[in-house]
């Protein structure tokens, strides 16, 4: 069992409590991707390669600013795929499925494991939100890289099932960390 932390004794927590509402807004925007690449599929048949890239954008650019929170080369590596990922579907829209089932994967996979590590790491209260969001993330990856062969529709929907639950656990850590401040 970890031993309580002041958070005034944990500088990168107080760092990131000033800043709980970048997490909350985050959060926000990736739920209502996901919800859009859930529930608009039939009108988006087209551009669920730009709404895959624009969530992959969004995961990894939130990767990027969390790598901090957990003092892990895994977070940046993890954020960096996922927007390398997003800006080729954007710069390429015919991309191969399983090019982006290969990218997709490999990000979210690292990402997630970067979310568990940081999780039992940090033990901090709204810690078991981001162990889900990382075991998601790493079951979500895996499915993408297992069949690379499936179809953008079923890419999409299992991108929009996890930047959902990314999302509703990013507002659940940011609300934490407001309770925390």
């Amino acid at each position: 069992m970890t031993e309580f932390m002041w958070p005034e004794e944990r500088p990168g927590l107080v760092r990131s409590s000033r800043r709980w509402w970048v997490f909350l807004t985050i959060g926000a925007l990736s739920v209502v991707v996901g919800l859009l690449l859930l529930f608009d599929l039939a009108a988006a048949v087209a551009t669920l390669a730009l709404l895959v890239a624009l969530g992959l954008v969004a995961t990894g650019l939130s990767e990027l600013v969390a790598a901090g929170r957990y003092r892990s080369v895994l977070g940046f590596v993890a954020g960096g795929i996922l927007v390398a990922g997003g800006l080729a579907a954007v710069v390429w829209p015919h991309i191969t499925l399983w090019a982006l089932a290969v990218v997709a994967g490999l990000g979210l996979i690292v990402s997630g494991a970067a979310r568990i590590v940081g999780a039992l790491s940090l033990r901090v209260e709204g810690w078991d939100w981001l162990l889900a969001g990382g075991v998601v993330s790493v079951v979500v990856g895996v499915l993408a890289l297992v069949w690379p062969d499936v179809t953008i529709l079923a890419l999409a929907i299992l991108l929009g099932l996890r930047m959902i639950v990314f999302g509703a656990a990013e507002i659940m850590f940011g609300l934490a960390l407001h309770r925390a401040e």
